[in-house]
């Protein structure tokens, strides 16, 4: 049934420029939303910049690509707009086709909170898919599982052989065409880091290859037509706001590998739970400004503002107002945020957490699941 009403709004999804947050607020007077119409059979289903001369060296590895990448259609819960009419929004991003048995690779923040998930291949026809695990929040990854015929895929190439100036593709989801879109670049910089949303996103490649919002969870692909990266972050502003062009990050095909493999053949990848490691939902990263607004005594840490009833930090003793200033000893800054001292601690590695309560300082020991 059609749409009552559709309203689309481009918008960045979180600070720090994420690539793939289209979100479409979905106004329905009854019915199903439903993925953009496929193209017509033999239609063309790629848009490319710039020039084909710049795209010669790629163009084996973008047709062999093309077929592998996916749009992500995630719906949030249903509820209620400001004016009392049925609303639901939708995140709209990318995805990689990586095996035959219909594993898709995508960038978590694309279906994060999603109650419904479904897929556009590249071909035009929708599928349904399930969420089997993700790495959040130590790495921008989600695993899709969609049904497996006929498939094409790519695997994941050698991020580690990448040298700047190499040439690579950025293959996305469109949000304003039917089908994919290719752009091309090259390799800017590896193994660099950004913040963003409160973690410092590490190992990333960094491209000039452009890159919109849609483009999250997409493949970043070299010459040979591998997956070298996958789309997470554009970026569009200095932190101190002065305008950039050119600079997009994918995470690095090598950093994410041992965490695919583990989702794929267990189910998961064990990370350190504690119940408090979710930033902005559980915790917050103080800044000397935020600390300052709040007439806290502390400048940095990570301020606890919702524990997990059943997670092992609340069962240690950790509550909300609490405000986590070193783990093991090693103090929690913009540098190194809580998330990425959770990240460094060995399999069932005990977080020693050093917590400021009001006027006190306590050492609470905690035990992460590991999940």
């Amino acid at each position: 049934m059609a749409l009552a009403a559709l309203t689309i709004a481009l918008v960045a999804g979180a600070a720090g420029g994420v690539a793939g947050g289209a979100a479409v607020a979905l106004l329905d007077g009854g019915g199903d939303a439903q993925p953009p119409a496929a193209a017509t059979p033999g239609a063309a289903t790629a848009s490319a910049t710039p020039s084909p001369a710049a795209a010669a060296p790629l163009a084996g590895a973008i047709r062999r690509a093309l077929p592998a990448v996916v749009t992500v259609f995630a719906d949030g819960p249903p509820g209620v707009d400001a004016e009392g009419r049925p609303s639901q929004q939708r995140s709209v991003g990318s995805g990689v086709v990586i095996d035959g048995a219909g594993h898709v690779l995508t960038a978590h923040h694309v279906v994060d909170g999603a109650v419904a998930i479904r897929v556009l291949l590249g071909g035009g026809e929708a599928r349904e898919a399930a969420l089997i695990s993700h790495d959040a929040p130590y790495s921008d990854l989600a695993v899709l599982a969609i049904p497996p015929r006929g498939l094409r895929a790519i695997g994941l190439g050698d991020s580690d052989a990448l040298r700047p100036g190499d040439p690579v593709a950025a293959v996305g989801g469109s949000v304003i065409t039917r089908g994919n879109a290719v752009k091309v670049g090259v390799v800017s910089g590896l193994g660099r880091s950004w913040v963003r949303n409160g973690v410092v996103l590490e190992d990333l490649v960094q491209t000039d290859a452009a890159t919109n919002h849609g483009d999250s969870g997409g493949a970043l692909v070299n010459a040979r037509g591998e997956l070298v990266g996958l789309l997470t972050t554009v970026v569009r502003a200095t932190p101190n706001g002065l305008a950039i062009e050119g600079v997009a990050f994918a995470q690095s095909s090598n950093s994410l590998r041992p965490i695919v493999e583990d989702i794929v053949a267990l189910g998961v990848h064990p990370r350190p739970r504690l119940g408090i490691e979710r930033p902005f939902r559980q915790h917050v990263e103080l800044t000397p400004e935020l600390a300052a607004e709040r007439g806290l005594g502390v400048g940095l840490g990570a301020l606890v503002v919702a524990a997990e009833p059943d997670g092992s930090a609340a069962a240690a003793g950790v509550l909300a107002g609490d405000i986590v200033v070193a783990v093991n000893g090693v103090a929690v800054d913009l540098e190194r945020p809580f998330v990425n001292l959770l990240k460094a601690l060995a399999p069932g590695e005990t977080a020693v957490l050093t917590v400021v309560r009001g006027e006190r300082r306590l050492v609470i020991p905690v035990t992460p699941r590991l999940e």
